[in-house]
């Protein structure tokens, strides 16, 4: 699993230091006498004018260093201040601090995680960056902002900057490389990695490069060192979880042995981070890896599991909220918003919430054929025709001829498009065919929501058509078993519900 662009503080920074055993006793005693006279530096500094910008790079040196004594009263001044620092800043404190993680209960949504909060983000770090240019956490966190909002070359200088700042440092080098994933240029990121002197000696970085090999198809280069590593580590094993997990993943790619495949998982699991619980529950199914989920909902950041797990039991409002705290973490990255989004559609009385967010994934995947025909979905429900019209018409050119699922999904679109402009018989078809294409297809799911969907229609104009449509799309969705369904009939009923449609003309199985 490639890191996240806001990558586990606790697990990368705590650990720096170990994960340099291996390297050479001259570098190590040249790096820990540059690391001491920074710390010195750094700490008279703050003591002389405290600032947010200070403590940052005092906390974050300490904890490079593996000296949080030197730092307690910045980490501190940070935490007083949280809203004038950045999160990476943050999390850093409080891990120096070892305070605990925010654990199941503090899992809710974000109070903003829209366009505008982005761009709020990003006017708030520039003149802290004025301030202190030389934070590589700073540069880091502004380049993630710009990423979001699709300004890619200019995320790319401030990575730059940040590489320049700390060459060696791990949380630097995990975040390029996820950069240049998100932006399609993954052989950018093994090239990175495999010029970097701490990769063969850093097991969180050897991970990242047989991950990101995987996606650009080349071979893995630190295999031997990977494998080695992982047998014989003898300290916390939180340090191998990733790379045990790239290592699973590769023995499977390749057709490895199962018993072997198993076993490299199981490490994963023994102290994960959120990557590889991610990887590890991807590919659970394929493997008949045994997951424990109270030990997994322990896992800090974990949000993309807990999204998934709440979605797969039907508990929408759970989920959304997961997918929005997702979402937060990992602005620019494409499923965290297009699921909120979905779930906000289905769950709110309007779509505004489910168009904002759409807005800000389509800053950051402009082409993204999914978005496009959700986005002129949302458009429509809300009764913006013209401005569905302009995206339905990106995301015809933007999905591929194979690709049935969104092919489906445009057709239904187009009828609710028909509905909307008054031609109930032209909309009717357009969901029928979108209903049959789904079928042939083996798209089940796809097919029953395209039928509920042109029941609430019907309903809406009052068309003759609508009870036996719906009974029909009512008995369908009965034999499956799917979230998707779930959500589309209990959508169905809270629209009905908004409607005023009084509930003995409907059929009472609407309503279990």
């Amino acid at each position: 699993m490639l890191p996240r662009w806001r990558d586990t503080r606790a697990a990368v920074e705590t650990g720096e230091m170990r994960s340099l055993q291996r390297a050479s006793a001259d570098e190590k005693a040249r790096a820990q006498q540059a690391g001491v006279q920074r710390l010195v530096t750094l700490q008279r500094e703050f003591g002389a004018k405290p600032s947010v910008g200070r403590a940052a790079e005092l906390t974050g040196a300490a904890a490079l260093m593996n000296r949080p004594d030197v730092a307690e009263d910045a980490a501190v001044y940070l935490l007083l201040n949280a809203e004038q620092t950045t999160p990476a800043a943050l999390a850093s404190a409080r891990t120096l601090l070892a305070l605990p993680a925010p654990g199941e209960a503090a899992l809710q949504a974000p109070q903003g995680t829209g366009l505008l909060t982005v761009q709020a983000e990003v006017r708030r770090l520039r003149p802290l960056l004025r301030e202190f240019p030389h934070n590589p956490l700073m540069h880091l966190d502004l380049a993630r902002a710009y990423a979001a909002l699709g300004q890619a070359q200019r995320a790319e200088r401030h990575l730059q900057v940040a590489l320049a700042l700390a060459p060696q440092h791990r949380f630097a080098l995990r975040t390029a490389v996820r950069f240049h994933v998100h932006t399609h240029d993954p052989r950018a990121a093994v090239t990175l990695l495999r010029r970097s002197d701490r990769t063969p000696h850093d097991p969180w970085l050897i991970a990242a490069e047989i991950s990101a090999s995987m996606v650009a198809g080349v071979a893995p280069r630190f295999v031997r060192r990977a494998r080695d590593l992982v047998e014989n580590w003898d300290l916390d094993p939180l340090h191998i979880s990733e790379l045990a997990a790239a290592l699973g993943t590769l023995e499977l790619k390749d057709g490895g042995k199962s018993k072997r495949v198993r076993k490299m998982f199981r490490q994963a699991l023994e102290q994960p981070t959120e990557n590889a619980v991610a990887q590890v529950q991807w590919v659970a199914p394929q493997v008949q890896v045994p997951l424990d989920e109270q030990q997994l909902k322990s896992v800090p950041r974990n949000f993309e599991m807990r999204a998934w797990e709440r979605y797969s039991l039907s508990r929408f409002e759970a989920a959304r909220d997961a997918f929005e705290c997702w979402l937060q973490d990992e602005p620019y990255a494409a499923t965290p918003v297009i699921m909120a989004a979905y779930l906000a559609g289905a769950l709110d009385p309007t779509p505004t919430r489910a168009i904002e967010l759409t807005r800000l994934g389509l800053t950051a995947h402009p082409a993204d054929e999914v978005m496009l025909n959700n986005m002129a979905y949302y458009l429509a429900i809300g009764d913006q025709l013209d401005d569905a019209e302009t995206y339905l018409r990106r995301a015809q050119a933007a999905t591929a001829p194979g690709n049935v699922w969104n092919g489906a999904n445009l057709v239904a679109t187009q009828g609710l498009l028909l509905f909307r402009r008054g031609q109930p018989d032209a909309g009717v078809h357009l969901y029928e065919a979108a209903a049959a294409l789904a079928k042939r297809s083996a798209l089940p799911q796809r097919a029953v929501i395209a039928q509920l969907n042109l029941a609430r229609e019907l309903i809406r104009c009052g068309d003759e058509r609508a009870p036996a449509v719906l009974l029909r799309a009512l008995e369908e969705a009965r034999a499956l078993t799917s979230p998707d369904v779930d959500l589309a009939v209990a959508h169905l009923r809270a629209q009905m519900q908004r409607l005023g449609v009084p509930p003995e003309v409907l059929p009472p199985t609407l309503f279990r």
